[in-house]
C-alpha cells in the first residue's frame, strides 16, 4: 500500500488543486520556514482519519480550510485524496475483503465550512470507521509509527513506557484485535445490561400472571352482562328511531310542498328580475351612446381648434420666408462689391512681385563671395585649435587625475560620514526595537487576555442560545398542547350549547303537551304562569317515580287568578280547541297530622323532600305530591300497603300505591318522564356551559400568555444568536490581532538581530575606509604637481588660437549681414506671393457664398407657395370640422333624451319587483317553520344515533334496526332487567376488560423473554470466549514482535552511534497485555544512565534507531519523517540517510528536511514556495546519482 499520489485542494495554505506524485522510493520536501511543508504531512494525517484539531496544529477542525489571504477569498471546502497502490499480495491480504481486488485504493476526505464532513473510498461514500478499519494492522494510522512529525521523535524517548507500547502493538498488528476486543467488551457490557433488564421483566411477568388470570374470569362475566344490557338498550332505541323516522317523513312532505311554492315564486321573481336586467342593460346602452356622443362632440371641437392653430402656424412661416428673401438679396449685393475690391488689390501685388525677385538674385551672389572668404579664415583657426587641443588634452589628463583623486577622497569622506551616520542610526534603531519589542509583548499579553475573555463570552452566548432554543421548543410543544385543549373544550362547549338550544326550542314549542294546553298558553294571558313541570325538578333516579305519581298533572297550567283561568277554559271549550287543567299558585292543602314516615328496609323518604323547587311554589308542590313516600321497589310498596299504610307510595320503577288502595303500574308515561328529564338536562346544561365557558376563558388567557412567552423567547433567542455571532466575530478579530501582534513581536526580534549584524559589519568597514582615505590623499598631491607643468605650455597656444578666432568672428559678421539682407528680400517676396494667393481664395469663397444666397432665395419662394397652399387647405378642413361638431352636439342631445326615458321605465319595473319579493318572503317563512321541525327531529335523531354510537363504540343504529323492529314494544320488564343488570355491573366494580388479552399476551411474553434470557446468557459466554482468544493471540503477537524489535534495536543502535549498547525492557513481564516498554541506552564513551540526560541529538538518534528497528521487523507501506534529521550532526545525518536507503525495498519514505545531505540522498525533491503571501506552491526536481554525490547540492529548491 505505497502512496501513489496525493491531491490537495483548499487545505490550509494549498489553495489551488495541487497534485503530488510519489513514484520513487525516497521523496524529499524542502522549503523555507512557514511555506507550508508540514501542511503536506497534516493533509495525509487528516485524510486517513485524524480527528484532533490540535494534532493538526489548529484550534478547531474548520482551521484546515483555507481562510483567505490579502489577494484570495476564503474557501468553503477542504478536500484531500490519497491514492495507494495495492499491487503487493501480502499487503492486500490485510485489507478488508471488499478492497482486496482493487489495483488502486483512493481515500478521500472533505470538510465543508458548515461542519459537514464526508469520507470516500474509491469515490464511494463510507463512514470514518471504514477508513480506520482499512489501515488497521498495516502500520498506517494517525497514531502509528508511519508518521513521525516535528517534535514526536523526542516524545518517543521521553514518553511513558505505557505510551511507548503502542509502537510495538502497531508493529505486531494487534491494534485491530484491541479494537475488536473493545467492541466485544462494549457489546458484552450491553448484553449484561440487557440480561438484567430481561431478568427483571421475567420476574415481573411471573408476579402478574396469577392476578391477570383472576381478572380475565371476571372480565368474561362482565362482558356477558354488558352484552345483554346493550341488547335491551338497542331494542328501545330502535323503536324510538322508527318513531322519529315517521314524524320526519310527515314534515318532509309538508316542506316539499312549500318548497315547490317557493320555487314557483322564485321563477316568477327570476322572470321579473330578468326583465329588470334587460331594462338596466338598455339604460346602460343609452348611457354608453350618450357618452360616445359626448366624446364625438369633444373630438370635433378639438379638431376645429387644431385646424385654427395650423392656419396660424402657416401664416407665421410665410411671413418669416418673405423676410429671409429680402435679407438674402441685400447680402448678395454687398458680396459683389467686395469681389471687385479684392481683384484690384491682387493685380497691384502681382506687379510688385517682379521687382522683388531681381533684388533677391543680386543679394544671393554677394553672400556667396563672403562665405568663401570665411572658409579660408576658418582653416587657419582649425590648425591653431588642433595644436591647442593637444595641449589641453595633456592638461585635462592631469586635471582628471587630480579630480579623480579629489573625488575618491571626497567619496571616502562621504563614506566615512555615511558609515558614522548609519552606525548612529543603527544604534538608535536598536534602542527603538527594544522599546517596540516590549510594547509588542505588552500588546500580545493584552490581546491574549482579550481572546480568553471573548472565548468565554462566546461560550456563554452559545450556551445561552442552546438554553433558549430548548426553552422555545418546550414552549411551542406546550402551545400545541394548549391549542388542542382549547379546541377540544370549544368543541365540547359548542356541542352542549347546540343540545341546549334544541331542548329550549322543544320546550318553547311545548312538544308533547296536549293541544288544549298549547291553545290555552297561546293566549299569553298574564294570569297564566306556565306548566307545573316547569316549576319543579326531580333527581334522575326519581324521574320515573315522580312522573308516574303526577302523570298528566305535570301539564297543569299554574294560574294566579282562578276566575280568569275559568273564563279562558270556557273560551277553549267554546272554540273546541281541546281540554286543559289549571291549578292555583296557592291551593288549599291540609297535611295529615297523623302522618308518620314508615320505617324499614327499602323506604327512601318523602318524595317532596327529594324534589327541587322555588320557595314560593312550596304550597303548590306539596298540594300535588302530598305525603307520598318513595320506596325502593314495587315489592316494598306492596308490603307497606298490606300493612295498612294510608299515604301514597311510589317505587323507583314507577309503580304507584294510592292511599285508597289502588295500584298503578306498567309502562310509564313517556311524555311526563320526558318533560321532567328535559327540565333536569336543561339545568345541567346551563350549569355545565357556565362552568366550561369560564374554563375556556381561562384556557384562552393561558394560551395568550403562552404565546406572549413564545414571542418573548423567540426575541430572546434572536438576541442570543446575534450576541453569539457578534462574540464569534469579535473573537475572530481578536485572534487575528493576537496573531498579528505575535508576528510583529517576532518581526521585531528578527529585525533586531539583523540590525546588530549590520552594525558589526559597519564597524569593520569603517576601519577599512579610514586606511583607504589616507592613500587617496597622497595620490591627490602628486596629481596637482603634474597639472601645474601642463598649464605653462597651454597659455601661448591659447593666445594664437584666440587671434584666429577673432578673424573668424569678423568675417562671420560680414557673412551674417549679407544673409540678413538676403533673408529680408526673400521675406518680402514670400509675403507678396502669400497675399496674392489669399486674395484669390477670398474671391472664390465670396462667389460660393453668392451662389448659396441665390439658392436660399429660390427655396424661400417655393416655401412661401407651400405655406399659402397649406393655409387654403386648413381653411377647408376647418369648415368641415365645424359642421361635424354641430352634428355631434345634436346627437348628444338626442342620446341624453333616450337615457332619461330608459331610467323612468327601469324605476317602474323595480317597483313591481318589490311586491313579488314580499310574497316570496312569506312562503319562505312557512317553509322555514317546516325546516325547523325537520331540524328538531334531526337533532333528536342525531342525539339518539350519537348516544348509541358513543355507548356502543361507533355502532350505527340504522344497521341494527332491522334486528329489533319486529320485536314487541319495550315493556317495563325490559327496563327492570336493564336496572338489574346495571346493578350487577356496578357491584362488580372496576373491571379490566383487557385482562383476557393481557393474560394471553403475558403468557406469550413470559415464554419469549425466557427464551431471550437464555440467548443472552449464551451470547455472554461466547463473547467471553472470543475475548480470551483475542487476549491469547495479542499476547503471542506482542511477545514475538517485542523480542524481534528488541533484537534488531540491539544491533542497529551501535551502528547508528558507532558503538555503545541499547535494549528494550518490559516494566511488567507478567502482564503482556498492559506492560510498558522502557529504553535502556548507553552511547559510546558514556555510562548507562537516565535517558532523559542525553543530548537532543542522542535522543533523536536513539528514537530513529527504535523506529528503524520496528521498520525492519514490519515495514510500513510508507513512512513520513518531518525534520527528524534536524537535531543530528553531519556524520549522523549520513548514517540516518544510509539506514533509510537500506529499507526502501519494503517501504516508501517521504522526508521533510532542511539538511543538504538529506536533500542529496532523495530520488525526487519537491520544493514548497510561497511567492504569493499565504498561498503554497509546489515545484519538483529529479535527483540523479551524480548530483547526489556532488559536494554542493544544486538541486535544493526553495
Amino acid at each position: 500500500m505505497r502512496i501513489r499520489k496525493l491531491e490537495i485542494s483548499g487545505f490550509k495554505s494549498f489553495v489551488d488543486r495541487t497534485l503530488i506524485h510519489f513514484d520513487s522510493d525516497v521523496i524529499g520536501i524542502v522549503g523555507p520556514n512557514g511555506c507550508g511543508k508540514s501542511n503536506i504531512v497534516d493533509a495525509i494525517r487528516w485524510c486517513i482519519g485524524e480527528q484532533s484539531a490540535k494534532h493538526l496544529r489548529g484550534k478547531s477542525m474548520s482551521d484546515v480550510i483555507f481562510n483567505g489571504s490579502e489577494t484570495r477569498p476564503m474557501h468553503g471546502m477542504a478536500e484531500v485524496t490519497l491514492t495507494f497502490e495495492n499491487s503487493d499480495p501480502e499487503s492486500a491480504a490485510q485489507l478488508p475483503l471488499e478492497y482486496k481486488d482493487y489495483a488502486e485504493i483512493a481515500v478521500t476526505r472533505r470538510l465543508y465550512r458548515d461542519g459537514t464532513s464526508e469520507y470516500l473510498i474509491n469515490r464511494t461514500q463510507v463512514r470514518l470507521k471504514d477508513v480506520t478499519d482499512l489501515f488497521l494492522g498495516t502500520g498506517v494510522g494517525t497514531k502509528a509509527y508511519s508518521i513521525i512529525e516535528q517534535g514526536k521523535i523526542g516524545l518517543i524517548v521521553s514518553a511513558r513506557p505505557e505510551d511507548r507500547r503502542m509502537l510495538i502493538e502497531e508493529a505486531a498488528g494487534i491494534t485491530k484485535y484491541k479494537a475488536r476486543k473493545r467492541q466485544a467488551e462494549q457489546k458484552m457490557e450491553q448484553t449484561r445490561q440487557n440480561l438484567l433488564r430481561v431478568g427483571d421483566i421475567v420476574s415481573e411477568i411471573q408476579r402478574s400472571l396469577a392476578s391477570l388470570k383472576r381478572q380475565a374470569a371476571k372480565a368474561e362475566r362482565y362482558v356477558a352482562y354488558r352484552k345483554e344490557v346493550e341488547d335491551l338498550i338497542l331494542h328501545e332505541a330502535s323503536h324510538k328511531y322508527l318513531e322519529i323516522t315517521v314524524l320526519n317523513q310527515r314534515e318532509e312532505f309538508a316542506r316539499k310542498d312549500h318548497a315547490e311554492q317557493e320555487q314557483v315564486a322564485k321563477t316568477a321573481l327570476g322572470t321579473r328580475e330578468a326583465e329588470l336586467e334587460v331594462s338596466r342593460l338598455e339604460a346602460l346602452a343609452c348611457e354608453e351612446r350618450a357618452e360616445r356622443a359626448q366624446n364625438e362632440a369633444f373630438m370635433a371641437d378639438n379638431e376645429v381648434r387644431t385646424h385654427e392653430a395650423e392656419i396660424a402656424r402657416a401664416k407665421d412661416k410665410l411671413r418669416h420666408l418673405e423676410e429671409r428673401r429680402t435679407v438674402a438679396a441685400r447680402e448678395q449685393a454687398d458680396l459683389e462689391r467686395s469681389i471687385q475690391e479684392l481683384s484690384a488689390e491682387r493685380a497691384q501685388l502681382e506687379a510688385q512681385l517682379g521687382a522683388v525677385a531681381e533684388e533677391e538674385a543680386q543679394e544671393n551672389e554677394l553672400a556667396l563671395e563672403q562665405h568663401e572668404r570665411l572658409e579660408e579664415v576658418r582653416y587657419g583657426e582649425r590648425n591653431a585649435e588642433q595644436e591647442l587641443a593637444v595641449l589641453r588634452k595633456r592638461a585635462a589628463e592631469a586635471t582628471a587625475a587630480v579630480a579623480a583623486a579629489e573625488a575618491t577622497l571626497t567619496g571616502f569622506d562621504r563614506r566615512l560620514v555615511d558609515m558614522s551616520q548609519r552606525r548612529a542610526k543603527h544604534e538608535d534603531e536598536l534602542g527603538r526595537l527594544s522599546f517596540e519589542g516590549e510594547d509588542f509583548e505588552r500588546r500580545r499579553s493584552d490581546l491574549a487576555r482579550e481572546v480568553a475573555e471573548l472565548s468565554g463570552n462566546k461560550q456563554y452566548a452559545t450556551d445561552e442560545r442552546a438554553r433558549l432554543d430548548t426553552e422555545l421548543k418546550q414552549l411551542r410543544e406546550q402551545a400545541v398542547t394548549s391549542d388542542r385543549t382549547v379546541e377540544q373544550a370549544k368543541n365540547e362547549l359548542n356541542q352542549r350549547r347546540n343540545r341546549l338550544r334544541a331542548l329550549e326550542e322543544l320546550h318553547t314549542r311545548l312538544e308533547g303537551v296536549g293541544a288544549g294546553v298549547k291553545n290555552l298558553l297561546k293566549t299569553k294571558d298574564p294570569a297564566l304562569l306556565g306548566l307545573v313541570a316547569d316549576r319543579v325538578e326531580a333527581p334522575a333516579e326519581l324521574t320515573a317515580a315522580f312522573a308516574a305519581l303526577l302523570g298528566d298533572q305535570l301539564q297543569c297550567v299554574v294560574v294566579s287568578d282562578l276566575d280568569r283561568a275559568m273564563s279562558l277554559l270556557g273560551d277553549l271549550a267554546q272554540k273546541k280547541q281541546g281540554r286543559a287543567s289549571v291549578i292555583a299558585t296557592n291551593p288549599t292543602w291540609i297535611p295529615d297530622p297523623n302522618f308518620t314516615l314508615p320505617e324499614g328496609e327499602g323506604v327512601l323518604g318523602r318524595l317532596v323532600e327529594r324534589l327541587r323547587f322555588a320557595p314560593e311554589d312550596d304550597a303548590l308542590i306539596r298540594a300535588l305530591v302530598g305525603d307520598a313516600v318513595v320506596v325502593e321497589s314495587a315489592e316494598v310498596g306492596a308490603r307497606l300497603a298490606a300493612q295498612g299504610l294510608r299515604c301514597p307510595l311510589v317505587s323507583l320503577d314507577g309503580t304507584v300505591f294510592g292511599s285508597d288502595g289502588t295500584v298503578s303500574g306498567g309502562q310509564g308515561d313517556a311524555v311526563a318522564a320526558g318533560m321532567i328529564e328535559q327540565k333536569r338536562e336543561m339545568r345541567e346544561l346551563h350549569e355545565f356551559i357556565a362552568q366550561r365557558s369560564d374554563e375556556v376563558t381561562a384556557l384562552l388567557e393561558a394560551q395568550q400568555t403562552l404565546r406572549q412567552r413564545i414571542t418573548d423567547a423567540t426575541a430572546a433567542l434572536e438576541r442570543a444568536r446575534t450576541e453569539a455571532h457578534q462574540s464569534e466575530i469579535g473573537l475572530l478579530a481578536a485572534e487575528k490581532d493576537l496573531k498579528r501582534a505575535e508576528e510583529q513581536l517576532a518581526g521585531a526580534h528578527k529585525r533586531r538581530g539583523v540590525v546588530e549584524l549590520e552594525l558589526e559589519d559597519l564597524r569593520e568597514h569603517l576601519d577599512l575606509a579610514s586606511g583607504e582615505h589616507e592613500a587617496a590623499r597622497e595620490r591627490l598631491e602628486a596629481g596637482r604637481a603634474t597639472l601645474e607643468e601642463a598649464h605653462g605650455g597651454l597659455e601661448h597656444a591659447e593666445q594664437v588660437a584666440a587671434e584666429w578666432r577673432e578673424r573668424v568672428l569678423a568675417q562671420q559678421s560680414v557673412v551674417t549681414d549679407r544673409k540678413v539682407r538676403l533673408a529680408r528680400v526673400r521675406e518680402r517676396a514670400t509675403a507678396a506671393r502669400n497675399t496674392v494667393e489669399r486674395l484669390a481664395r477670398s474671391c472664390e469663397e465670396l462667389r460660393i457664398r453668392i451662389d448659396r444666397l441665390d439658392q436660399e432665395r429660390t427655396d424661400g419662394a417655393v416655401g412661401a407657395g407651400r405655406a399659402a397652399a397649406t393655409i387654403m387647405l386648413a381653411h377647408e378642413a376647418l369648415r368641415r370640422a365645424a359642421a361635424e361638431a354641430h352634428t355631434a352636439q345634436a346627437n348628444l342631445t338626442e342620446a341624453r333624451r333616450a337615457l332619461d326615458e330608459s331610467r323612468h321605465a327601469l324605476a317602474g319595473r323595480e317597483s313591481g319587483l318589490r311586491g313579488l319579493r314580499q310574497q316570496l318572503a312569506e312562503i319562505t317563512e312557512r317553509l322555514r317553520k317546516h325546516e325547523l321541525a325537520l331540524e328538531r327531529l334531526a337533532i333528536e335523531h342525531t342525539h339518539l344515533i350519537e348516544g348509541v354510537r358513543e355507548r356502543f363504540r361507533g355502532l350505527e343504529l340504522h344497521t341494527v334496526v332491522g334486528d329489533y323492529h319486529k320485536r314487541p314494544p319495550v315493556e317495563a320488564s325490559h327496563r327492570a332487567r336493564i336496572v338489574e343488570l346495571t346493578e350487577l355491573l356496578d357491584r362488580m366494580g372496576p373491571v379490566n376488560l383487557e385482562a383476557v388479552r393481557e393474560y394471553a399476551e403475558a403468557e406469550e411474553r413470559h415464554t419469549y423473554y425466557a427464551s431471550q434470557k437464555a440467548d443472552l446468557e449464551n451470547a455472554i459466554a461466547d463473547l467471553e470466549k472470543a475475548i480470551a482468544q483475542m487476549n491469547r493471540e495479542s499476547k503471542r503477537l506482542f511477545k514475538a514482535t517485542y523480542d524481534s524489535v528488541n533484537a534488531r534495536f540491539k544491533v542497529l543502535f551501535p551502528k547508528m552511534f558507532r558503538g555503545g549498547t541499547a535494549e528494550l525492557r518490559l516494566t511488567n513481564p507478567d502482564d503482556m497485555l498492559e506492560t510498558g516498554i522502557e529504553i535502556l541506552a548507553q552511547p559510546p564513551g558514556k555510562k548507562l544512565g537516565n535517558i532523559e540526560l542525553m543530548s537532543g541529538g542522542e535522543k533523536a538518534l536513539t528514537a530513529v534507531s527504535l523506529i528503524f528497528s520496528i521498520f525492519q521487523h514490519k515495514p510500513s507501506p510508507f513512512c513520513i519523517l518531518d525534520e527528524v534529521d534536524a537535531p543530528l550532526d553531519e556524520a549522523n545525518v549520513a548514517r540516518y540517510n544510509e539506514a533509510i536507503r537500506s529499507m526502501t525495498s519494503h517501504s516508501q519514505f517521504i522526508l521533510i528536511t532542511h539538511i543538504k545531505r538529506t536533500m542529496q540522498s532523495v530520488d525526487v525533491l519537491y520544493g514548497v514556495t510561497m511567492q504569493e503571501a499565504g498561498v503554497s506552491k509546489l515545484v519538483s526536481v529529479r535527483v540523479n546519482e551524480t548530483v547526489r554525490r556532488a559536494d554542493t547540492p544544486s538541486t535544493a529548491v526553495a
